[in-house]
């Protein structure tokens, strides 16, 4: 009889396979969309650089860089499965979500914006450990010594 463990095996080693080559998939993407982002820059301020940018052009810049972002934040998620990449998505999510609202918006949707990122920093703050914080992953061994 197989038992329950052995079971789990490979399906968990296809969910580890599958998630890191949808992380590829998102990586590939945000690539692809940074040169779209650098033709609409481009096609903005040089070619049509006799016109002034409005305030909508800008606001679309700064969406597809941030979506951008945010696509890269979510791929580091998958491959880490660390708590603390998950905030960061959040993080990105409502600083995009604020930063993009129309002016005919009241101040209640910019205050909820400011309250979850400070709640999100105290929940980083105080409930993440700092062996699941992300930049523990990339620090050599002579920065744990400090």
């Amino acid at each position: 009889m197989i038992k329950k463990e052995d079971a789990k095996k490979p399906i968990l080693f296809i969910s580890f396979v599958l998630e890191y080559l949808l992380a590829f998939i998102l990586i590939v993407s945000v690539f692809l969309g940074i040169f779209d982002t650098l033709r609409i820059i481009f096609t903005t301020y040089i070619i049509n650089f006799s016109k002034p940018i409005d305030y909508s052009q800008l606001n679309y810049i700064f969406a597809q860089i941030l979506l951008l972002v945010i696509g890269v934040e979510i791929a580091i998620m998958l491959a880490l499965h660390k708590h603390s990449a998950l905030l960061e998505v959040l993080l990105y999510g409502i600083a995009r979500k604020m930063l993009l609202l129309p002016k005919d918006h009241g101040m209640v949707d910019i205050i909820l914006g400011v309250v979850s990122i400070g709640l999100l920093f105290l929940i980083q703050r105080y409930l993440i450990s700092k062996k699941n914080d992300i930049s523990s992953n990339f620090k050599d061994d002579d920065d744990e010594e400090d």
